[in-house]
């Protein structure tokens, strides 16, 4: 994971402005209820504003799985008459669904990261993939605005 996670934010973080300096992140995880990379990587995001490290853009994670509907017909066949992408699964869905974790760099659909255990179908991965590059913009927009009203109360509070 730490790996994964230090590449994701190397297109993101202006290291050639402090060239001697030395990033280190330090995360506990207090609980698992699924989607720990992703929230890593949000966490990650979120403090490295926090301690003032020029960024490029939000790096923002998300998971997603997909649920299928399987119909049996006549005999032991069977085929998959839908699958429904999921967002933001929870431990006992990556457990038993095909999922992933993105992240990708602010509102733009570049992925800076893309982790994937699970076999599955190209078409399933399409509509995972597109269900969470869209949450990671949707979530990437309430992040910003929680920052900025955070640094809003800080500026009127006379703490910058």
């Amino acid at each position: 994971m730490r790996t994964m996670l230090q590449r994701a934010f190397t297109q993101a973080v202006l290291t050639h402005l402090h060239p001697r300096s030395e990033i280190t992140i330090s995360l506990h995880i207090l609980s698992q209820d699924g989607g720990v990379l992703a929230t890593c990587v949000n966490a990650s995001t979120l403090a490295l504003i926090d301690a003032g490290v020029p960024m490029s853009d939000y790096v923002v994670g998300m998971s997603a799985g997909v649920a299928t509907k399987t119909i049996s017909s006549r005999g032991a066949r069977s085929y998959e008459e839908s699958a429904d992408p999921l967002l933001d699964v929870n431990h006992i869905e990556e457990g038993e669904l095909p999922h992933l974790t993105v992240a990708t760099l602010g509102n733009s659909e570049r992925i800076t990261l893309l982790h994937m255990e699970s076999r599955v179908h190209l078409g399933m991965m399409e509509g995972m993939l597109a269900v969470a590059v869209d949450g990671c913009s949707k979530l990437r927009d309430m992040m910003d605005g929680v920052v900025r009203k955070h640094g809003n109360e800080l500026a009127r509070n006379g703490a910058l």
